[in-house]
């Protein structure tokens, strides 16, 4: 046995359990733990013996449109490949294969390649996997993947099984019980663990596979409601664990009794057609997901051309949004970045969409962004990859021209032309301009829109409401009024001969993101800006504020600044809508009578009562409210509305689909005595 130089994975905080050495050429083995990722010998049929024979694959999965994998230890992905290798093999297999799973430490990519060299019969499998695994280190949370022509998911939980899994919805029909050896890795294999995984089962039930036989896993399992035997193990394993979770009664599957039954999604009848009220990027994002979801997508649109609002700006900046202390919101937007990152960077490559991926310099302006930049390299101190922390000359020089000081630059980062990636996303949908829903209802076979001028469209099985002020002219929804706020936003513009002729030949070389931001040039032409002007909804192109957009640059440049003059600038304005708590509004549209009905005595305290399940308009869902960060957040909201909608797994941990739920608005006013039934 031979042993390199240990190789420390990404996203890892601890360079001990993170680290690895390899042995016999291509096994990883955790000196940490004390194991190997996988058995030298012939860890593949290990892999199909223990965990696909063993939950009855590809049987299990036949005659189904949605079947979703559990694991806990995603390791090398090795138990991924074996599964999607047999169900692409299968022809009886079912429509959609989710795998969701949990890694403490992942794999670097560099790794990752290194150890599927074990397994070529894998190799077209692994290419893809490979293809879209990060670079930069992962962060604790959900990382969402589509691979296999749109037909896979994989969702990956970074942080430990217990803690992921016990704040996940993810409707698993069965589990591959994974990971280190108990007697090895004893945090993981705890009860909790067990009632984790028994509570994001399928109502339906589950199945279980573990090449343990270790009592505390039996024991576990049993304690949290499944049904354990025994099997022959694998080679020359005396005995491996195979368990079922029986399905739950109709009544502990209906309507069932939850800590916060107001933010339970209602259960879906997997819909065909899908209509969607407005074609800006979260419209269009949504409109995209649903098609991959195989759905009849029909796009609505008031205006004469999509894209018309905010989304109709030439460059937005694609820059990830981290908080000092990990709190929901940056969480949320942080999951949010590296969903349209992916995203957007495959859909660059294939030539589909105008994008460069030249950094973000987030500058120092005053004491208070340089305490918050401090405390963002105290949290994120060794990931260079994500954001590191430039001095003024160091800053300079990304940047390309002279700056007053320092700031932090974000590599991956940069800026994408929203026109082209919304009309990426719409290939294929039918889009009807010049179109004003004013009414949403229903008839027998379902909802049928109808618009300004009197004709109906529909029915069709769901409708997702994904404009911004259509949210307040609907009567499903239009008591979120009182929670979002137009805002209005002019960006200016001037060419790329400016800057040249007040530097010489120097270029802007990435976005600067200060008081304001600029761009690198596009099509010779750089954006700056933008105001920011509550409750002014008109979108005329004024002077003032090109002028405001100068005061703003000349703190950065003032030698650009001043060759500027407001009336010789072109320039957009157009309007974005933002919530009180600034977090985008996503997910099942409330019955907003019927919720203060339902919950009047809320103030009273979480445990004076016992609710069920809360009242929605049937099939009514929301989209709106992203601000100013829809580039990183709506891609990510139309991939949760189109898993609630098709009832497939989700993308996020339940504490962060609470914080974007429609109805939590409702919650706190009724918690708080500012709403009454």
């Amino acid at each position: 046995m031979t042993a390199d130089a240990p190789s420390t994975r990404g996203g890892n905080a601890d360079p001990v359990a993170g680290d690895i050495i390899w042995h016999d050429g291509n096994v990883p083995f955790s000196p940490h733990f004390g194991d190997v990722y996988f058995s030298p010998k012939d860890g593949l049929a290990e892999s199909r013996y223990v965990f696909l024979e063993s939950n009855n694959l590809p049987a299990a999965w036949q005659t189904r449109d949605n079947f979703t994998i559990g694991e806990t230890g995603f390791g090398t992905g090795l138990n991924f490949l074996a599964a999607w290798q047999c169900w692409t093999q299968d022809p009886k297999r079912s429509k959609r294969l989710h795998f969701v799973t949990v890694e403490k430490y992942p794999l670097s990519r560099d790794d990752m390649i290194r150890a599927h060299q074990s397994w070529p019969e894998l190799s077209d499998f692994s290419h893809q996997l490979v293809d879209i695994w990060p670079k930069e280190t992962m962060l604790p949370g959900a990382h969402r993947f589509i691979l296999g022509d749109d037909t896979i998911s994989l969702t990956v939980l970074i942080g430990d099984a217990t803690d992921c899994f016990g704040d996940y919805d993810g409707a698993i029909d069965c589990w591959f019980l994974d990971g280190f050896t108990p007697s090895r890795n004893a945090d993981m294999w705890q009860p909790k663990l067990f009632d984790a995984l028994a509570s994001a089962s399928n109502d339906d039930g589950a199945t279980l596979a573990t090449f343990s036989s270790a009592r505390i896993a039996r024991d576990g399992l049993k304690d949290a409601g499944f049904t354990v035997s025994k099997r022959r193990g694998f080679n020359h394993k005396r005995d491996m664990i195979i368990a079922t979770l029986p399905a739950k009664t109709p009544s502990e599957a209906g309507l069932k009794i939850a800590d916060d039954p107001w933010f339970v999604i209602p259960k879906a009848r997997p819909p065909r057609s899908v209509a969607v009220i407005g074609a800006g990027m979260a419209g269009a994002a949504c409109a995209q997901a649903l098609r991959q979801r195989g759905c009849d997508v029909h796009l609505f649109e008031k205006n004469t051309h999509t894209a018309s609002a905010a989304s109709g700006n030439a460059v937005a900046m694609l820059e990830p949004y981290l908080t000092v202390d990990n709190a929901i919101m940056g969480r949320f937007y942080e999951a949010g970045f590296r969903f349209s990152h992916h995203m957007i960077k495959r859909l660059a490559k294939a030539g589909l969409v105008d994008a460069d991926f030249c950094g973000v310099l987030s500058m120092v302006t005053d004491p208070r962004t340089q305490e918050r930049q401090n405390g963002l390299m105290a949290r994120l101190p060794d990931k260079p990859d994500l954001v590191r922390a430039l001095n003024r000359d160091e800053a300079s020089t990304a940047f390309g021209l002279p700056l007053p000081a320092g700031g932090l630059f974000y590599p991956n980062a940069g800026w994408v032309n929203p026109p082209s990636f919304v009309n990426a996303l719409l290939d294929g949908i039918a889009i009807h301009l010049s179109t004003e829903i004013v009414t949403i209802s229903d008839d027998t076979s379902g909802k049928v829109l109808t618009s300004g001028d009197g004709v109906q469209h529909g029915p069709f099985d769901a409708v997702i409401i994904a404009g911004s002020t259509e949210t307040g002219q609907l009567s499903q929804t239009a008591w979120l009024s009182a929670h979002m706020q137009p805002v209005r936003g002019q960006i200016s513009t001037f060419p790329q001969s400016l800057v040249r002729g007040v530097h010489g030949r120097d270029d802007i070389r990435c976005v600067l993101s200060h008081k304001g931001y600029i761009t690198p040039a596009r099509k010779g032409v750089h954006v700056f800006g933008a105001t920011f002007a509550r409750d002014d909804t008109q979108t005329d192109l004024r002077e003032s504020d090109h002028a405001a957009n100068i005061a703003q640059l000349a703190d950065v440049l003032p030698d650009v600044a001043k060759m500027l003059s407001p009336g010789d600038l072109g320039g957009r304005a157009a309007l974005r809508t933002v919530t009180t708590d600034h977090l985008p509004i996503v997910g099942p549209a409330p019955d907003y009578d019927a919720f203060l009905s339902a919950y009047p005595d809320l103030d009273k305290g979480k445990n004076y009562a016992r609710y069920f399940n809360a009242p929605y308009h049937k099939d009514v869902y929301i989209c709106t409210g992203f601000g100013a960060r829809g580039l990183i957040a709506a891609p990510l909201a139309a991939e949760i509305l189109a898993s609630e909608i098709c009832a497939m797994p989700l993308p996020l941990e339940k504490q962060l689909m609470h914080a974007i739920h429609p109805a939590r608005f409702i919650i706190r006013g009724l918690k708080r005595r500012k709403i009454t039934a």
